[in-house]
């Protein structure tokens, strides 16, 4: 290979730089989330656009269970709760 010139480091030195190099894509990930406009916390509205329902059937899902966040007046969904909320009823066929 041209060009290429081994280098010898220490485990330490390794051990630094992987850490240094997974907080960078940690926080690269987390700003890229954010500036995505995706949001894990979500009024009802918002969670109704996310999964695709109109309100009233957000009301039944609440009923079977669906995590309600109510803090100071303010009612919020997690998008988190959600996915796992319908991941139990999601429906495998077999062929």
């Amino acid at each position: 290979m041209e060009g290429y010139i081994p280098l010898q480091v220490s485990d330490e030195f390794k051990g630094k730089y992987y850490e240094l190099f997974y907080e960078l894509s940690k926080e690269a990930f987390e700003a890229a989330k954010r500036d995505s406009g995706v949001v894990r916390f979500m009024t009802k509205k918002q969670c109704c656009e996310f999964i695709g329902i109109s309100f009233g059937h957000l009301q039944k899902l609440e009923k079977l269970g669906l995590p309600i966040i109510e803090l100071e007046g303010k009612v919020l969904v997690d998008r988190e709760d959600v996915i796992k909320f319908m991941n139990k009823y999601k429906k495998i066929e077999m062929k």
